[in-house]
């Protein structure tokens, strides 16, 4: 499925064309929660509403996916999937991912700018998530 309804959900996984996941959530709680799922399979296509570095990150970090296709991606997010090989469609790309009421960077992109090592990245991710 290329054109992601977004009505449905915020996040969508598919295999060979099939659905095989999808959640209302919002934030990076849910792509963690389907990369720690769908852990063993490879060859994914993801519909995620909202695409910033530290989903890029954890989406690179995991190897399960190759191409996303969303509604908004971060300039940092594009160019580092682009980077690992990972196909990525947005309709719009920002400097960065913005909380909701836009006064500042969302602490997940925060991480992902100020970390380097991926080990160290995933320590603070899950931390921020309490997972």
């Amino acid at each position: 499925m290329l054109n992601p309804d977004f009505s449905k959900y915020t996040l969508a996984l598919f295999e060979d064309g099939r659905l095989i996941h999808s959640s209302a959530e919002k934030g990076l709680r849910p792509l963690w929660e389907s990369m720690e799922k769908y852990k063993d399979r490879t060859g994914l296509l993801l519909h995620d509403k909202v695409i910033g570095l530290a989903a890029a990150r954890l989406i690179v970090c995991r190897k399960i996916i190759v191409r996303i296709i969303t509604t908004v991606a971060s300039i940092p997010a594009k160019s580092f999937l682009e980077d690992n090989g990972i196909s990525i469609s947005a309709l719009n790309v920002a400097a960065n991912i913005m909380t909701k009421d836009k006064s500042a960077i969302c602490p997940g992109e925060v991480i992902a700018l100020n970390t380097e090592s991926a080990d160290e990245f995933l320590l603070k991710i899950k931390e921020m998530l309490n997972v």
